[in-house]
Formats: C-alpha cells, structure tokens, sequence
C-alpha cells in the first residue's frame, strides 16, 4: 500500500485554468494535467529561483520530494510545449489543492 499523501501548503494562485497551442480548439487537443504541487514548485524553483531546500521548506515536504515534482512539472511543460498539447491547470475548485 503507498504511503498517503503529506499535506503541501501551497501559495501561489493559478492565472487560467488551460495553456493551449494558438487556432486550434481544446477539444483538439490531448490534455497533459499539471497538478497544483507540481505549478508551485515551477513557481518557486524556476521564477523565484530558491533553492530546492528553501522551496522544499516552504511547501512543507522534503527536498527530494520537490526535486521529483520539479523535473515532473518541467517534463510535462516541455511535451506540452514540444508535441502541441495542452496544459490542463489546477483550479481553486480542483479537489488536490
């Protein structure tokens, strides 16, 4: 059985709820979800530029922890930006905020 989930605390709102390539519609598309652990550590890691400890202490789960959602959230930008899909993220309604 996995381990549950550990709580993050998250800080930073989502702008849009879908990034897509420009004429062509969403329903089009295949949809790659971005979770919103994964947004805050783009956010922190790449735009505030802390470090993986800093950003780790700041959410509240180990760096290791957010070194693996890190490289998660930068696969799934790069396909989405390399292949023409879109990307799907997190709400304030979303149930894994």
């Amino acid at each position: 059985m996995p381990r549950p989930k550990k709580c993050r605390q998250l800080s930073c709102c989502v702008p849009c709820s879908l990034f897509k390539p420009n004429g062509i519609p969403a329903a089009q598309l295949t949809h790659i979800p971005l979770a919103a652990d994964e947004f805050e550590a783009l956010e922190l890691g790449d735009v505030q530029r802390l470090s993986q400890l800093e950003a780790a202490a700041l959410m509240g789960i180990s760096r290791q922890t957010f070194g693996y959602l890190l490289a998660s959230a930068r696969k799934k930008v790069a396909t989405a930006i390399t292949q023409g899909h879109a990307l799907r993220l997190p709400t304030s309604t979303d149930k894994d905020l």
